[in-house]
């Protein structure tokens, strides 16, 4: 796994996925809400709106995969973002707020996060230079 061709399809991979799952979300949550028999959301201009950064989030993973070593920033906002959309779908899953096919995406962000958090592990061991927190110094 220390060879960049695979992380850059990991990447690649991951931002067809968030892109994808962002336009479909976008544009289908008021049907999907209806065939799980979900109610409605409340403020649909909120969900859009995180909608709508989940797609851009997945067209920051394809900058990503295009040079996987120049976007290190990105790749650590991805670890904490997906862990937290995990944590937060988990906590609604459990407590019976949400439909669990909603909490689909939040296992593939786990895994992603852990994938990236391997990719920057390897990555700060193989450079010369320090790489994680390089950017506060």
């Amino acid at each position: 796994m220390n060879d960049l061709a695979f992380w850059k399809s990991v990447f690649l991979a991951k931002s067809v996925i968030t892109a994808a799952e962002g336009a479909a979300l976008f544009i289908g949550d008021a049907w999907l809400r209806y065939i799980l028999h979900a109610p409605p959301l409340v403020n649909t201009e909120y969900s859009q709106l995180f909608y709508g950064v989940v797609f851009f989030i997945g067209i920051a993973y394809s900058w990503v995969s295009s040079d996987v070593v120049r976007n290190l920033g990105i790749i650590k906002f991805g670890v904490c973002v997906q862990t937290f959309v995990f944590v937060v779908l988990a906590y609604h899953t459990f407590a019976g707020n949400i439909h669990p096919l909603y909490f689909t995406p939040g296992i593939i962000d786990l895994i992603f996060a852990i994938l990236y958090s391997v990719f920057l592990v390897q990555y700060s061991q193989n450079s010369p230079e320090p790489v994680l927190g390089s950017d506060l110094a």
